[in-house]
Order: structure tokens, then sequence, then C-alpha cells
């Protein structure tokens, strides 16, 4: 992906978002976090997934945002659907701040 990506994923604490690349940012969505009326936490949620912005991807990651993916595969399934977009970047409205 050639974008921006805004990630709800379970991470570790050494790796941290990315926005040193122009419009390549890796923003990690704020926990806990709000699901319709309901309250959730990393902690309470296994799954991985991100958003584009812009754009109307919504991808499904099979492993956590942690330090050893840069020796350790990933896979991510994405899908290009404005409904399914529209409820998880709804999710993702509140990020943290760039590392400085």
């Amino acid at each position: 992906l050639k974008k921006t990506i805004k990630v709800w994923s379970r991470r570790d604490r050494i790796l941290k978002g990315d926005c040193r690349v122009s419009q390549r940012h890796i923003r990690l969505i704020k926990s806990p976090a709000v699901v319709v009326d309901h309250n959730t936490n990393l902690g309470a949620d296994i799954t991985n997934w991100a958003v584009s912005d812009p754009g109307t991807l919504f991808c499904h990651i099979d492993k956590p945002y942690f330090k050893n993916q840069t020796r350790e595969p990933a896979m991510a399934i994405c899908i290009d659907n404005i409904n399914i977009f529209t409820r998880f970047n709804a999710i993702a409205a509140q990020l943290e701040d760039c590392p400085k």
C-alpha cells in the first residue's frame, strides 16, 4: 500500500507509529476505542486490522504489530468496500500522535 494506514493491533512497547515518509504514515489507533456503543481495548480484542487514509481499503492482518515482524513474514487481506471501510474508519478516528 502506498498510502497512510491507520492500524488497530496489539503492539509491543518497541514499535511505534511512523510518520517519516510523506503520505505513507503508519498511524496507531488509540486504545481504548468505542465500537458503536461498546468500549473495547487492545487487551480485550485480538484482531489486527488497518484502514487506508485516503481511500476505502480495509485490511485484516494475521499478526500483531510487533518489532519481530521485520524478521518474520506476515500477511494481509485487503478489501476495497466503502461500507466495510466506513465502519472501521469510524473506530479509527482517534489516533496516537506521531513519534517525535
